[in-house]
């Protein structure tokens, strides 16, 4: 498994300031979190895939700044809403396919919306889609103020889709949802393909990894079982942690507690 770090540890610094932070500290690979319609322009593409080229810099996964649209796109009987969505979004996959991603992560419908939970299905499905057209995997993450916070809601969106979906598994946001971490994994299954990793305790749910009480050994055997053939990023928010080095420090703790 190869194991990165997210540019998002380092949110509100700008997405290439964050990419030169990582590559300070030895993070070959990394997630790139877009934070702005500017980053989408082609000579910033431009700039910032020179930078990763440069370093050996290898992404493994883009996340969008417009996750808090998909509802308003994506959740919505209004077909013209939803064209407009999936006009923007290919947008966003050609950006992240020509900056070297797989994976492709989105947030999805939030809880509480009137708009039915299977007409949301439908719609990922076709934008899991058109994802495949650039090469990428398009990901739900388990978002906890999203319906996909709640296991059951994975269970089923897989029971409906089917080969259609794929999953990420973030370990702060089951911790957040009140969501036990092995009821998710169950729940996404074989459809597991990408992980945001961090640490918690019982006072603070997200920890640099190695930080807190979570079981990191027994959770890497449990993905062994399940043949789980991903990568991961360690995730953070900023007040989480000090210094760059504790993201160096964490991959190096998910090296070991894998068996590396």
């Amino acid at each position: 498994m190869r194991i990165g770090a997210s540019s998002a540890c380092f949110y509100p610094e700008f997405t290439e300031t964050g990419v030169e932070r990582l590559q300070k500290i030895g993070i070959a690979y990394v997630e790139l979190f877009m934070n702005t319609f500017q980053e989408l322009d082609l000579q910033y593409r431009a700039r910032l895939k020179q930078q990763l080229d440069a370093a050996g810099t290898q992404v493994l996964s883009f996340h969008p700044f417009t996750s808090a649209m998909e509802s308003f796109f994506f959740s919505s009987a209004y077909e013209r809403r939803l064209s407009d969505g999936i006009e923007l979004y290919r947008r966003l996959f050609d950006c992240a396919a020509e900056l070297g991603a797989k994976i492709f992560i989105l947030h999805g419908d939030y809880k509480g919306t009137p708009f039915p939970f299977e007409g949301y299905c439908e719609n990922f499905a076709r934008l899991f889609s058109i994802a495949r057209e650039y090469g990428l995997t398009l990901c739900q993450e388990n978002v906890s103020r999203c319906r996909c916070g709640v296991a059951e809601n994975v269970r089923r969106m897989r029971q409906l889709l089917g080969d259609e979906v794929r999953f990420v598994l973030d370990l702060k946001q089951a911790v957040r949802g009140g969501e036990r971490i092995e009821e998710m994994l169950e729940a996404m299954g074989p459809s597991l393909a990408h992980l945001h990793l961090s640490d918690h305790t019982e006072s603070c749910n997200c920890l640099p990894p190695g930080k807190g009480d979570f079981d990191f050994p027994a959770f890497f055997d449990q993905l062994r079982k399940m043949g789980y053939q991903g990568d991961a990023v360690v995730e953070l928010y900023r007040d989480n942690f000090g210094s760059a080095q504790e993201i160096a420090d964490a991959v190096g703790f998910l090296h070991c507690a894998q068996g590396e």
